[in-house]
């Protein structure tokens, strides 16, 4: 997610995604990775220009590695228990400090596990009844929590609560979520 609206927002995505493709081809580790972008998006970074990113690598065996980078929290829902926890924050934004360190955690998911990314448009979506009504953290934990099947269906029932919640008001931010699920 980059900060800011407009071209110059749109243009500094796309620079700053691909300075991170390039520099996670052959990087070492997704954390020094995500540091050496960092560097070259410092460079680029002016007027207050900076991006957050959840990066996420799943292997075959359910293994998720990720880094994120000053983003929202990831919501990792266990399919035992009926627990949401939280992938916290493992590094600051980029486009900052050239010389901020990152790293990386990896956790097990087992099958049935979902893990849902999203920007802050959605937690900070505005109620369409209440101005200071925000959909909020708690609330998508709870839609998580209440969902069921593939991570599509998942992904289209957290969009139709968020719909029903906004009513007829439009998003002032983007919307944008991204959902994992691990089958067996």
């Amino acid at each position: 997610d980059v900060a800011d609206k407009g071209i110059a927002a749109a243009i500094f995505m796309a620079l700053a995604r691909s300075i991170l493709r390039a520099s996670l081809v052959n990087a070492a580790s997704p954390a020094g990775g995500i540091a050496a972008a960092n560097r070259l998006i410092c460079q680029d970074a002016t007027g207050g220009m900076f991006v957050t990113l959840f990066y996420v690598e799943v292997d075959a065996s359910g293994s998720l590695t990720y880094v994120n980078a000053g983003h929202n929290p990831a919501i990792v829902s266990k399919s035992l228990g009926g627990v949401c926890t939280e992938l916290a924050g493992t590094g600051p934004l980029l486009g900052v400090d050239e010389n901020a360190s990152y790293h990386q955690e990896t956790l097990q998911l087992g099958p049935g596990d979902f893990v849902l990314l999203y920007t802050d448009g959605v937690t900070e979506a505005v109620c369409g009844c209440a101005a200071d009504a925000c959909f909020g953290e708690q609330r998508l934990r709870e839609s998580v929590l209440a969902q069921a099947g593939s991570a599509s269906a998942m992904l289209d029932a957290l969009s139709q609560a968020l719909k029903e919640f906004m009513g007829p008001a439009p998003p002032f931010d983007d919307v944008t979520m991204v959902g994992i699920k691990r089958l067996a």
